[in-house]
Protein backbone atom coordinates (compact mmCIF):
# COMPACT_ATOMS: atom_id res chain seq x y z
CA UNK A 1 0.00 0.00 0.00
CA UNK A 2 2.45 2.30 0.67
CA UNK A 3 5.14 2.06 -2.45
CA UNK A 4 1.59 2.06 -4.29
CA UNK A 5 1.02 5.56 -3.22
CA UNK A 6 5.16 6.37 -2.96
CA UNK A 7 4.49 5.75 -6.94
CA UNK A 8 1.81 7.62 -6.99
CA UNK A 9 3.27 10.94 -5.41
CA UNK A 10 6.07 10.08 -7.62
CA UNK A 11 4.32 10.17 -11.16
CA UNK A 12 1.87 13.58 -9.87
CA UNK A 13 5.22 15.32 -8.44
CA UNK A 14 7.16 14.47 -12.05
CA UNK A 15 4.27 15.26 -14.02
CA UNK A 16 4.17 19.02 -12.24
CA UNK A 17 7.76 19.36 -13.11
CA UNK A 18 6.97 18.77 -16.83
CA UNK A 19 4.06 20.90 -16.55
CA UNK A 20 5.96 23.63 -14.99
CA UNK A 21 9.10 23.70 -17.58
CA UNK A 22 6.69 23.29 -20.75
CA UNK A 23 8.74 24.50 -23.87
CA UNK A 24 6.01 26.23 -25.65
CA UNK A 25 5.19 28.11 -22.82
CA UNK A 26 9.30 29.63 -23.00
CA UNK A 27 9.15 30.07 -26.61
CA UNK A 28 5.72 32.22 -26.58
CA UNK A 29 7.11 34.30 -24.29
CA UNK A 30 10.10 34.55 -26.54
CA UNK A 31 7.82 35.24 -29.10
CA UNK A 32 6.40 37.85 -27.72
CA UNK A 33 9.65 39.64 -27.29
CA UNK A 34 9.80 40.61 -30.68
CA UNK A 35 8.98 43.40 -32.40
CA UNK A 36 5.56 43.86 -32.72
CA UNK A 37 2.22 45.93 -32.45
CA UNK A 38 -0.36 45.79 -29.22
CA UNK A 39 -3.33 47.62 -28.01
CA UNK A 40 -3.53 48.46 -24.47
CA UNK A 41 -5.58 50.78 -23.15
CA UNK A 42 -7.45 51.93 -25.99
CA UNK A 43 -3.78 52.55 -27.74
CA UNK A 44 -1.35 50.86 -29.92
CA UNK A 45 2.05 50.20 -28.89
CA UNK A 46 5.13 49.34 -31.05
CA UNK A 47 7.45 47.32 -28.95
CA UNK A 48 11.15 47.89 -30.89
CA UNK A 49 13.24 44.52 -30.22
CA UNK A 50 16.57 46.70 -31.07
CA UNK A 51 15.85 49.12 -28.28
CA UNK A 52 14.15 47.39 -26.06
CA UNK A 53 11.16 49.37 -25.46
CA UNK A 54 8.00 50.33 -26.00
CA UNK A 55 7.23 53.07 -28.47
CA UNK A 56 3.83 55.12 -29.28
CA UNK A 57 2.54 57.53 -31.70
CA UNK A 58 0.18 60.15 -31.55
CA UNK A 59 0.03 60.90 -35.16
CA UNK A 60 2.51 63.73 -34.54
CA UNK A 61 5.12 62.50 -32.86
CA UNK A 62 6.72 59.82 -31.47
CA UNK A 63 6.93 58.80 -27.95
CA UNK A 64 8.85 56.72 -26.19
CA UNK A 65 8.56 54.54 -22.55
CA UNK A 66 11.04 55.57 -19.75
CA UNK A 67 9.90 53.56 -16.88
CA UNK A 68 6.26 53.87 -17.12
CA UNK A 69 6.47 57.30 -18.72
CA UNK A 70 6.20 58.34 -21.91
CA UNK A 71 8.97 61.06 -23.43
CA UNK A 72 9.55 62.47 -26.70
CA UNK A 73 11.69 59.64 -28.76
CA UNK A 74 14.88 61.53 -30.24
CA UNK A 75 15.52 58.80 -32.46
CA UNK A 76 19.24 57.79 -31.36
CA UNK A 77 19.06 54.56 -31.32
CA UNK A 78 18.32 51.28 -33.69
CA UNK A 79 14.39 52.21 -34.50
CA UNK A 80 13.51 52.86 -37.99
CA UNK A 81 16.92 52.02 -39.56
CA UNK A 82 15.64 48.82 -40.54
CA UNK A 83 12.04 47.67 -42.50
CA UNK A 84 10.92 51.19 -41.94
CA UNK A 85 11.11 54.64 -43.73
CA UNK A 86 12.63 57.45 -42.56
CA UNK A 87 11.06 61.05 -43.69
CA UNK A 88 11.48 64.59 -42.67
CA UNK A 89 10.16 63.73 -39.12
CA UNK A 90 11.92 67.10 -36.60
CA UNK A 91 11.94 66.50 -32.75
CA UNK A 92 10.22 69.04 -31.89
CA UNK A 93 12.89 71.53 -30.34
CA UNK A 94 12.68 73.20 -26.55
CA UNK A 95 10.29 75.99 -27.00
CA UNK A 96 7.55 73.76 -28.65
CA UNK A 97 4.97 72.58 -26.11
CA UNK A 98 3.98 69.18 -26.41
CA UNK A 99 1.38 67.22 -24.81
CA UNK A 100 2.82 63.83 -23.45
CA UNK A 101 0.42 60.74 -23.54
CA UNK A 102 -1.63 59.77 -20.61
CA UNK A 103 -2.36 55.83 -20.97
CA UNK A 104 -0.75 53.07 -19.44
CA UNK A 105 2.21 51.59 -21.17
CA UNK A 106 1.31 47.20 -21.33
CA UNK A 107 4.27 45.64 -18.95
CA UNK A 108 3.94 41.96 -19.44
CA UNK A 109 3.93 40.16 -16.67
Amino acid sequence: MWVCATLIVGVLAGTAILIGTNPSVDAAQEKALKAHWRYHDGHWSYWDDADRRWCYTDGTHWFYEDSGNWRVYPFDRQFGREGFTRETYVIPGENVKVILPRHRVYVPR
